[in-house]
């Protein structure tokens, strides 16, 4: 590559919408994060070269909060940019969790096991719309 021209790129990132008893698992970046520092967020991350879609998310999962999920079906599917050479596959599932004691990683500095209200207080308006869009509230049974 010559200097000065930026390939392009496409990352594969899966999400889980985690519920237990009817609350959904959002976490909060740390506030050193180069990305959204402090802003809540479902569970989730980069896919692996070869690895499996669920097996990745769990993995993610493991990480970030500690505990073991069953990664149930595909919520929904969307793409954006996160700038002119960077474009973001996401993949949202529903997972469920038996275990709410969360152990967090250096990534997030909070956790919350949030209603249907605490989630459209605290997760981006970018995270919502699509929640909204795809009417993940009304697929995951949540509770109010």
């Amino acid at each position: 590559m010559g200097e000065g021209i930026l390939e392009n790129n496409i990352v594969v990132v899966v999400k889980g919408v985690i519920e237990n008893k009817g609350r959904v698992l959002i976490l909060k970046r740390s506030g050193a994060d180069e990305v959204a520092a402090a802003s809540w967020e479902t569970v989730g991350g980069k896919i692996d070269f070869g690895e499996e879609l669920e097996e990745a998310l769990a993995r993610e999962v493991k990480e970030e909060a500690g505990i073991e999920v069953s990664v149930e079906k595909l919520l929904f599917a969307t793409t954006f940019f996160t700038d002119p050479h960077r474009q973001i596959v996401l993949l949202t599932y529903l997972c469920r969790a038996t275990d709410d004691q969360v152990i967090l990683s250096e990534e997030h500095s909070e956790y919350m096991w949030a209603t249907q209200s605490e989630l459209y207080h605290y997760l981006p308006m970018t995270i919502i719309n699509d929640f909204k869009k795809y009417n993940v509230i009304d697929k995951i049974g949540m509770i109010d």
